[in-house]
């Protein structure tokens, strides 16, 4: 079936350049072309649309206006942002509300892809229910701890980049948006930034300053309201599995900017049980009850109770929000090492590792109940070096859940 995309522009020369531009698509694509907001909406409900590619400086009704009703109407639509104009009180507006930034003049081929892959985010293992919750996610909830510190460390005249980016990367909330900041066109970048230490360095201590306590990017988190998992126990398991991916990295050989990244990858790992268990606690807590009886797998609980894994839905949001390729494949394969294909060390099979090796070691029970796969690391050619892992994870400081450094 073709995917439907919907073009906004109150411009009809731009909406007939993007018609020729993209006629190559017309078997892979269903486009319309609307010349402003209310056409668009009036357009959304006579039809769903999968993604919604608008202009952002419109008469009467803005691209941030746009798709702040898309958002509320059409949760499941993929919201992209294509426009030549970034003043900041736009730029503001959109960083709620749009998914991705596509600066004009852009590159047809790079239109493209955009495209493209905003349309693979939306595969079949994901429900409506839980894409439709997605689609709405702007923000992830933070750590009160790990805000408090941050905001400390913006008030210091003093501070330093290396320390905003240490404080960063502790917390999946505010790693998976500052790199979703950071990746996108608002800042014009020219390369993938996939860790906070570079995300802060590049952007500045000034603008980290504005987007925090000015445009508010992040948002303290409430309690789970779930009976067999705290936000703690969440925060403290992603920390000590970044922290031993990283150490399982390095023992594998690997460059500390490799390390890093995958580092980046275990902090993110579980985002997707923020999102199910922030969402939907009496279900995850019936999914948690039947892994503590039944000793099961966590993926295994989560998918008879949500038809969906945590890894899917995690991948599933970060892909929608424009992540860099490599911490997808980490969050989406890391429990899964039989769909790593070529044979190695891959970074996801450092998380998959550091998750197992972290759960051996105690703290929530729902962590402790994956097992390594010897079929698929032997087809990887890794059968033997558990043992190496393990002593590289049992070398690291008793308590992981304090500041990375890097």
């Amino acid at each position: 079936m073709k995917k439907k995309i919907l073009f906004v522009d109150d411009e009809p020369m731009i909406l007939q350049g993007l018609q020729r531009m993209l006629r190559s698509m017309r078997e892979e694509w269903e486009m319309t072309f609307v010349d402003g907001g209310e056409k668009a909406l009036d357009a959304m409900a006579a039809s769903p649309f999968d993604v919604v590619v608008t202009d952002m400086r419109m008469p009467v009704m803005n691209g941030a206006q746009l798709l702040m009703e898309v958002r509320r109407r059409h949760p499941m639509t993929v919201r992209l942002i294509l426009s030549g104009h970034a003043d900041s009180d736009l730029v503001a507006q959109c960083l709620g509300v749009a998914h991705q930034y596509i600066s004009k003049p852009c590159d047809p081929e790079q239109l493209k892809t955009m495209i493209q892959n905003a349309c693979l985010i939306g595969d079949d293992k994901v429900t409506g229910t839980v894409k439709a919750l997605l689609g709405s996610i702007d923000r992830l909830p933070c750590m009160p701890e790990v805000f408090q510190e941050l905001e400390q460390a913006l008030a210091d005249p003093e501070t330093s980049s290396q320390r905003l980016g240490a404080i960063i990367q502790q917390d999946m909330g505010m790693t998976a948006k500052l790199l979703k900041i950071v990746n996108s066109a608002f800042f014009g970048l020219r390369r993938t930034i996939s860790n906070p230490f570079e995300a802060v360095t590049y952007l500045g201590i000034d603008t980290i300053k504005a987007l925090v306590l000015v445009n508010s990017i992040f948002e303290r988190a409430e309690p789970i309201a779930t009976r067999h998992l705290a936000l703690d126990d969440l925060w403290r398991h992603s920390l000590a599995c970044a922290n031993a991916a990283k150490a399982i990295a390095l023992a594998q050989g690997l460059g500390r900017q490799q390390a890093d990244d995958i580092f980046v990858g275990g902090v993110l790992e579980d985002v997707g049980i923020l999102v199910l268990a922030g969402n939907f606690p009496e279900a995850y807590d019936r999914a948690a009850g039947v892994l503590l009886a039944e000793n099961l797998l966590l993926s295994t609980v989560e998918q008879e109770e949500f038809a969906v894994t945590h890894a899917e839905v995690g991948a599933y949001l970060l892909g929608l929000w424009g992540i860099p390729a490599p911490v997808l494949q980490i969050v989406s394969l890391h429990h899964s090492p039989q769909l790593i294909r070529e044979p190695g060390f891959n970074p996801a099979l450092a998380v998959y590792a550091a998750d197992i090796l972290v759960g051996e070691q105690g703290g929530n029970p729902l962590f402790r109940t994956g097992r390594f796969d010897p079929a698929a690391l032997a087809r990887l050619g890794l059968a033997d070096r558990v043992e190496a892992w393990r002593q590289a994870v049992q070398k690291l400081p008793g308590e992981q859940g304090g500041t990375h450094n890097g």
